[in-house]
């Protein structure tokens, strides 16, 4: 699927040759997060399989497909509601409506076959879990929240450690009295603010373009890890889909190139090669604390931006010419 998504972004002839530095390069870029998904026994993969389906099936026009399989990667983490959004943003308003008759059946689904004696589970998760940050004693949030140690990669964790000032402690005490305090809620909604502006920006340039979407969904996945409160390892298998495309640009696209293998290879060394088992223990961990995963992550924003503006301005010069 990664695959397909790639060669339709290139459209064309490939040689095996070709073929082969794609898939390799894909793979080795992605080999931690999808030993993480083995290693935490964890479910993210099957999630990403439906991401991969819903996109596949918007570029090829079956809005109900697209949809139906969106909804169900949202069903099963809830990270994937990113990607209603878009549908509406992208006015694929058929998509759209199935996502949300499904992942409301879907969610509702356990309740109604095994109705719990109390509270069902549903409304149980939007009070504890989607409202959680939104309650007024942080020491009473769901502790889904208050998770700002090393192994959590989110942007809102990143935040909180540099506002920790050096105090690497994992206490959960230190936790909420760092995202309790006013400079952390501060601090998080402008580089919120600052980052949906720039990835809103870039997605505003590839609206038009069909031929953008597997690029638009790296945005998504990226966005995905970002702005979720908690992005451990595993989380981070979305990132297959960015380092697909931008590795299918590397060997497609002679005009990006440079800036491609730049970015990647600064992407490999922050994200996966500063943290792992041959760099050693400590390392990783002073690795960790600040945040280089995060680094590793928004760098890949850089290329994919400069891949839209490379499309645009070719389907720019092609009408104009014709």
């Amino acid at each position: 699927m990664f695959e397909k998504l790639a060669r339709q972004m290139f459209p064309g002839a490939w040689t095996e040759r070709e073929l082969a530095q794609f898939r390799i390069l894909t793979f080795v870029l992605s080999l931690k997060f999808i030993l993480a998904v083995l290693e935490n026994l964890a479910f993210d993969s099957i999630a990403w399989v439906f991401i991969l389906l819903g996109l596949l099936a918007l570029i090829g026009g079956r809005s109900a497909l697209a949809g139906a399989s969106l909804a169900v990667a949202a069903a099963l983490k809830v990270t994937p509601l990113i990607f209603l959004s878009y549908l509406l943003f992208k006015r694929r308003f058929t998509s759209a409506a199935v996502f949300a008759i499904v992942v409301i059946f879907l969610t509702l689904l356990p309740d109604v076959l095994l109705p719990p004696k109390q509270s069902w589970h549903a409304a149980i998760w939007v009070r504890e879990v989607l409202l959680g940050p939104f309650l007024p004693d942080p020491g009473n949030t769901f502790q889904f929240w208050i998770s700002d140690g090393p192994m959590n990669q989110s942007l809102r964790a990143a935040i909180a450690r540099i506002i920790r000032a050096g105090d690497r402690s994992e206490e959960y005490e230190v936790a909420i009295r760092v995202m309790g305090s006013q400079g952390f809620a501060t601090a998080v909604r402008v580089v919120t603010s600052l980052y949906v502006l720039g990835v809103g920006f870039l997605m505003l340039k590839s609206r038009p373009h069909d031929r953008l979407i597997a690029v638009d969904g790296s945005l998504l996945a990226i966005s995905a890890l970002m702005l979720s409160p908690v992005s451990s390892q595993s989380h981070f298998v979305t990132l297959m889909l960015p380092y697909a495309i931008l590795a299918a640009a590397l060997v497609k696209d002679r005009a990006t190139r440079t800036t491609n293998a730049a970015v990647l290879l600064a992407s490999f060394m922050l994200a996966t090669a500063t943290s792992n088992d041959l760099v050693g223990r400590s390392f990783t961990g002073w690795a960790l604390w600040h945040s280089l995963p995060v680094l590793g992550t928004l760098v890949l924003i850089i290329q994919l931006g400069v891949l839209i503006w490379s499309v645009s301005a070719r389907q720019g010069e092609l009408r104009s010419t014709s």
